[in-house]
């Protein structure tokens, strides 16, 4: 993934769910780091993980409509495709945030479109609400006054065992990494 330069920098983790993230923001030298998530039973739960470990970060349970302050670098995975409203989500970021890095999940299958497209995702649980391909993940960071200065293309997952024809086709199993700046 692009990861910048963070010695020295404030960054936040933007739906840190366990804190890997923020972790390693913390590890690169990050002088400040914020973990911030929604109250859930699972965030509860790991937030376990912040009391246990010895470290600087600091945890907070807030939405991403909802941020407050200034920081150098944000940090934002998986968490486009839970938002019911993703440029909001984004223009929210860039209010605190001079760069983001941002990972999510695309779909293959969209890729094949050469128009930027996103698409409901009517998951049964609710749990996930758009998808997007390369196209429509960037054009979202840009309608929401970003800059994209990197892109990582398709990612794929090395360690998942394929378990069924979605993952040796491609379907399942996909993201891609942006990094942006302000405008």
């Amino acid at each position: 993934m692009p990861w910048p330069d963070l010695t020295g920098k404030r960054c936040l983790d933007i739906g840190t769910a366990d804190g890997f993230w923020a972790f390693e923001m913390e590890r690169r030298g990050a002088a400040e780091v914020v973990a911030t998530d929604v109250p859930t039973p699972f965030a509860q739960a790991a937030r376990v993980r912040f009391e246990a470990v010895e470290s600087t970060v600091r945890y907070e349970e807030r939405s991403v409509y909802d941020l407050e302050g200034d920081v150098d670098f944000a940090f934002m995975g998986w968490v486009l495709q839970t938002l019911d409203d993703p440029i909001r989500a984004l223009k929210a970021v860039r209010r605190v945030a001079k760069q983001l890095l941002l990972l999510d999940t695309i779909s293959v299958p969209l890729m094949l479109v050469p128009a930027p497209l996103a698409r409901i995702d009517a998951r049964r649980d609710g749990g996930e609400w758009f998808v997007f391909n390369r196209r429509g993940l960037r054009k979202a960071m840009e309608l929401a006054g970003w800059t994209v200065e990197a892109d990582t293309g398709v990612l794929r997952d090395r360690y998942v065992l394929p378990t069924g024809w979605k993952h040796r086709v491609g379907v399942r199993g996909r993201s891609c990494a942006l990094l942006a700046r302000q405008r």
